[in-house]
């Protein structure tokens, strides 16, 4: 699993499978941290947002 660090929009086609409104994946995109599971090519992603000191909460998964 990698932290995924750079243009995030790069896997907007991927993202749009977990939730259909672009807008709406803009709202949370820039603030959350994703991280990538690649086994030769990628197989999964998801955004993680941070809400409070201690709670985190899972935005988006996907699986290829």
């Amino acid at each position: 699993m990698k932290e995924f660090w750079i243009i995030k929009k790069q896997f907007l086609d991927l993202l749009l499978l977990a939730d259909e409104q672009e807008d709406m994946i803009d709202k949370y995109l820039d603030r959350g941290d994703m991280f990538t599971l690649y086994d030769g090519d990628l197989k999964s992603l998801c955004v993680v947002t941070r809400e409070d000191d201690d709670i985190y909460e899972l935005k988006k998964y996907s699986n290829l």
